[in-house]
């Protein structure tokens, strides 16, 4: 369904050329633009040794971890990646999850719902990102999704009620955007229903290593239902020149 909905959000005009970003920061690298998922590697904080386990493969492209820049490494292609750990009670969730979707009950998911994409499944579908002064704004172009990173060092929301995104707010270090995110709905990282709870938070690392590569780095810390922190780390490739989102709506999806 996922892939479906990325043709449907997207279409190309070949005959407007690309041009330079209307918004930037000069005093930060330019991260905006028109972003295709290539790759995804999800396991053990990036550093520490990964199997061909951990690996899945996302957006067509080879999977695996992979050092800045670099070409990813050959990994056999695998149709689940290896979950985080999960607490006991987080455990039983999945397991039940599990055993309602292969007995052809599953429980509903917030993407087919039409809700949202949340902030961990947020990355796997093409995204705009608008850099601006103060603010990074990404556009899923599906589900209205849209996530705000406000970098105007006034730190996180007070008082707002939990969010699919969560609040983010982030710092230039170096050539690096360093994203962290709280308050966010409890959810699932992804359609196999693994949970985790509203305790979780988010680090993110958002580096652009060449004209052509955007890579960022996910680091998921639940204490609730996650025993250890959990990374996942994608790679993006620019969409073809003239690309354009088009508005799609998932109405046809929902129990009305």
């Amino acid at each position: 369904m996922l892939a479906g909905l990325a043709t449907a959000a997207t279409a190309i005009h070949a005959a407007t050329p690309m041009k330079d970003p209307l918004y930037g920061d000069p005093a930060h690298p330019n991260i905006s633009g028109m972003w295709n998922p290539e790759f995804a590697y999800f396991g053990p904080p990036v550093g520490a040794p990964a199997t061909a386990s951990s690996a899945s493969p996302q957006g067509g492209g080879p999977a695996g971890a992979r050092p800045p820049g670099g070409a990813p490494p050959a990994m056999p292609r695998f149709t689940r990646p290896a979950p985080p750990k999960l607490t006991p009670e987080y455990q039983k969730r999945y397991e039940e999850w599990r055993r309602r979707f292969e007995a052809g009950n599953p429980e509903p998911d917030i993407v087919t719902q039409c809700l949202a994409f949340g902030i961990v499944r947020f990355g796997t579908m093409p995204v705009e990102i608008i850099q601006t002064p103060g603010q990074i704004t990404m556009n899923l172009g599906v589900l209205h999704d849209i996530r705000r990173i406000y970098l105007d060092g006034i730190g996180h929301t007070v008082g707002a009620d939990p969010s699919f995104n969560g609040d983010s707010v982030g710092r230039w270090e170096g050539d690096t955007l360093v994203v962290e995110t709280n308050n966010i709905r409890a959810a699932t990282i992804d359609r196999d229903g693994i949970p985790y709870s509203d305790k979780l938070t988010v680090v993110e690392k958002i580096r652009r290593v060449a004209p052509d590569r955007l890579e960022i780095e996910m680091t998921l810390t639940d204490p609730e239902a996650f025993l250890e922190p959990y990374t996942i780390k994608r790679a993006y490739v620019p969409m073809p020149p003239g690309s354009r989102f088009e508005e799609y709506l998932c109405e046809n999806n929902r129990d009305l």
